[in-house]
């Protein structure tokens, strides 16, 4: 559930896949970074 292992490469299938895929499409390269961001959910 944390790191995989996984059936798909994408990141939608354990915590740490989502949360590599979540800062790539934000453009942020540091978790301390991200976590000051503010979130919308829609």
């Amino acid at each position: 559930v944390l790191n995989g292992p996984s059936r798909v490469p994408d990141g939608t299938m354990n915590l740490v896949g989502g949360l590599r895929q979540a800062m790539a499409t934000t453009g942020y390269s540091e978790v301390k970074e991200f976590q000051r961001i503010e979130l919308t959910i829609r």
